[in-house]
């Protein structure tokens, strides 16, 4: 879907300090837009030439930023171009979850720079998950050659919801045992360094726009399916949170499900509803399915459709359409001009759901007389949550852009 963004252009002209400091805003845009020179950030953040030559000094002297050479000359002396150190610092993402753990380190520019995928949560008790945890960041780290000094933190993410404010997990249905531990402050103290604990979806929307590929988007949302269904959605780069830092569970919006009950989108539309589905019309004999691996059974269907398995597919086209329903009340809530999937199941499944999604905002989108929505698979689509935890750590730390709760134990 094409996007037609005259005015949005207009706008990033000059990019607003609103919910961020100068300091972070200046590395921001040299992070995404270097090279640049001190004259082209002054005039993007409307900063005077003193208080940007400030901020970079302050910058330079970190080792945030380096001086890449000189940029062409407008008819005066060539001016100096900025550009971020990207081994300067270093930030983990780790994406909890019942059958696999990742670990993902990236560094300043936002480039993955290590990846380690180990066994899930499972029923492990979680003083010891934690120190298993904390042992997998050390070993990743001593891999990569990285000293801990140049480490801003770890990223937790995990489903919600949480309380981001404790730095707890509160009732997921898929981490039952960590109901209120304090995972935030026990990594912390296991690892020497700051943890931040997060949504995965929300972890998922910082990690798409950290990775520079949103174009112009103004209002983003970052659909999120793994076992449940999630979605984080940035406003102009900013995480919209809401009061407790919760919002975005497009899982547990209320639909009529097909024998007429209210029921939940998640539970009609997610990897498990898939496999339900294929049990109750006799699919999962015919297509061998485990019998208690439901994302292993999606995954199953996903492979079958891709192959042009006829029951198959319409497994899997039903839960893309009923998903795209949820899409389209989010984007009308939020006037959205960009959405991506993220997430193991649209891994497996993404160009399905990226069709059925596309078409639906196509034909029913509120204002799409005005703007379309562009839709698409998210860079990392498998470990997005992981890479976007890392890059919150970083954005959390060093370039600040806060509507809502922030919260960071170390």
């Amino acid at each position: 879907m094409k996007i037609e963004h005259e005015e949005a252009s207009v706008v990033r002209q000059r990019v607003s300090l609103a919910g961020g400091t100068s300091r972070g805003l200046v590395l921001d845009l040299i992070r995404t837009l270097g090279p640049i020179s001190r004259v082209e950030l002054a005039e993007t953040t409307g900063l005077t030439q003193a208080t940007m030559s400030t901020v970079v000094r302050q910058l330079l002297g970190e080792g945030l930023v380096i001086e890449t050479g000189r940029g062409e000359s407008t008819g005066g002396k060539p001016p100096v171009m900025l550009d971020v150190n990207p081994d300067a610092r270093f930030a983990v993402g780790v994406q909890l979850g019942r059958e696999s753990i990742t670990y993902v380190v990236i560094n300043l520019s936002g480039s993955i720079v290590g990846r380690t995928r180990t066994t899930g949560i499972g029923s492990t008790e979680p003083s010891e998950m934690v120190q298993r945890l904390a042992a997998e960041v050390d070993r990743t780290l001593d891999g990569l050659g990285i000293e801990k000094a140049s480490v801003v933190g770890v990223g937790v993410v995990a489903p919600g919801p949480l309380d981001v404010g404790r730095g707890m997990i509160l009732h997921s249905p898929h981490l039952v045992a960590w109901l209120d531990v304090p995972i935030r402050s026990m990594l912390s103290d296991a690892v020497g360094l700051p943890v931040i604990l997060d949504n995965d979806a929300t972890a998922a929307a910082i990690g798409d726009f950290w990775s520079g590929k949103l174009d112009d988007a103004v209002a983003h949302a970052t659909v999120y399916m793994g076992t449940g269904i999630g979605a984080g959605v940035l406003i102009d780069g900013i995480v919209f949170r809401g009061s407790s830092s919760n919002a975005g569970e497009l899982g547990q919006v209320v639909v009529t499900g097909s024998d007429g009950r209210l029921t939940y989108l998640e539970e009609i539309a997610d990897p498990g509803a898939v496999v339900r589905r294929a049990r109750a019309t006799g699919e999962a004999a015919r297509l061998g399915l485990p019998d208690d691996d439901d994302f292993g059974g999606f995954r199953v269907i996903a492979t079958a459709a891709a192959r042009g398995d006829v029951g198959a597919t319409a497994l899997i086209e039903e839960s893309a359409e009923l998903l795209a329903s949820g899409v389209l009340t989010l984007a009308n809530l939020f006037d959205l001009d960009s959405v991506s999937l993220a997430g193991p199941a649209f891994a497996v499944a993404g160009p399905t759901y990226v069709r059925a999604i596309t078409r639906r905002l196509d034909e029913d989108f509120f204002v799409r007389t005005k703007h379309g929505i562009r839709v698409r698979l998210s860079t990392d689509v498998s470990d997005a949550a992981a890479v976007g935890g890392a890059a919150l750590v970083l954005q959390t730390e060093l370039a600040p852009r806060t509507m809502g709760l922030s919260a960071v134990a170390g």
